[in-house]
């Protein structure tokens, strides 16, 4: 299926399931649950996306037209000829607003209020993405071929995060060098490999626990003792591991 947009940015949090897409002619690249890509664009440009026969998506788009963020444009875009896109694992800030708006507690004109004032939200969010400083040494990747193999990596890691290589190792199978690696990696997902692999240990935490698992197994589980479990669960989530046992997620979603 073929997408044209014009100029503008355009967000897609994607919540459930994976499909492939080709961003205006790069080539292929798997995109997955629980991330978000964000596209910047001074021209017109297209995505298309492949589809796996039977495969259910749960997903969110937001796309903000170049007039309303002509600034952001001309300072992240200085080569008025590429499209800019940056894959990252979705911030908890906009998985909320995503969940309000797609299970919204109004009806008729009231939720589509409600729904036009939370996008407005996940927009300022998008663009915060792309002017913080956290994200302005991101650029478009070098080639197709390496975005591929990045993706390549990525799968790999969400495969194997149990008992991953060591970054030469993995450089090594993907056919990098250690810092090209790497700093592909933070350009096109928004993290690094550690850290991307932390994510994924946590995830696999909340989904045990609430699937009733006690604390200290779901830490066994993932590869942490007890203490370091409960850290950094907190951390990323706001609950402990204990409360979430106890009480449940309560509607919460990660």
């Amino acid at each position: 299926m073929v997408e044209t947009l014009d100029a503008g940015i355009k967000l897609a949090v994607l919540l459930e399931g994976s499909f492939a897409l080709d961003v205006d002619g790069a080539g292929l690249q798997q995109q997955h649950a629980a991330e978000s890509s964000l596209f910047t664009s001074s021209r017109a440009w297209q995505l298309d996306h492949s589809f796996a026969r039977g495969c259910t998506l749960h997903y969110l788009t937001l796309f903000v037209d170049a007039a309303l963020v002509s600034d952001v444009l001309e300072a992240d875009l200085p080569d008025m000829t590429q499209v800019r896109q940056v894959n990252r694992l979705t911030p908890l800030a906009m998985v909320s607003v995503t969940n309000s708006i797609l299970h919204g507690p109004f009806a008729g004109a009231a939720g589509r209020l409600h729904a036009a004032g939370k996008a407005l939200e996940l927009a300022a969010l998008a663009v915060d993405l792309i002017v913080s400083p956290s994200s302005s040494s991101e650029v478009a990747l070098a080639s197709a071929s390496e975005a591929r193999r990045l993706n390549d990596l990525h799968a790999y890691i969400g495969e194997h995060w149990r008992e991953l290589p060591t970054l030469d190792q993995l450089a090594r199978r993907f056919g990098f060098g250690l810092r090209a690696m790497t700093t592909g990696f933070r350009r096109l997902y928004g993290c690094s490999i550690s850290e991307h692999a932390r994510e994924l240990r946590l995830r696999e935490g909340w989904r045990l626990l609430d699937a009733g698992m006690s604390a200290t197994l779901a830490a066994e589980a993932v590869g942490y003792t007890l203490p370091h479990f409960t850290a950094a669960f907190a951390s990323r989530f706001g609950i402990t591991p204990g409360a979430l046992a106890r009480h449940g997620t309560q509607g919460r979603k990660i």
